[in-house]
């Protein structure tokens, strides 16, 4: 069996992009992931290039490749999503290595504001 320690995982999500990658949980059944991939972009307001896909039922990986569209994706903590005359309730997060779809999180975006 290979192992990697934690060093390594973070460097290969930093050279993969992960970095900068959020997870959005859905209250309940996710939508279709092809249907997400035109929807979530422009809802978040994310200029650049971002993939969508389907980490588990209801969770959805981000991978934001501009810094500004991380924050602002990420400033969403809790969100409505509106298609096709429903309102979809969602969570914004943080992705980690840690990451375990089977397990809440205890990670969160917190803003603060300095004089």
């Amino acid at each position: 069996m290979i192992q990697f320690t934690k060093g390594k995982r973070q460097v290969f999500a930093q050279e993969e992009g992960l970095h900068q990658a959020i997870i959005i949980k859905f209250s309940f059944d996710t939508l279709e992931v092809k249907d997400l991939r035109t929807v979530l972009p422009k809802h978040l307001g994310i200029k650049g290039n971002c993939l969508v896909g389907l980490l588990a039922r209801r969770h959805i990986l981000l991978r934001i490749d501009q810094y500004e569209d991380h924050v602002v994706a990420l400033s969403k903590s809790v969100s409505l999503l509106p298609f096709c005359g429903d309102q979809h309730l969602y969570r914004v997060f943080p992705w980690t290595i840690d990451f375990n779809s089977r397990e809440e999180t205890s990670m969160t975006a917190v803003w603060i504001s300095l004089p």
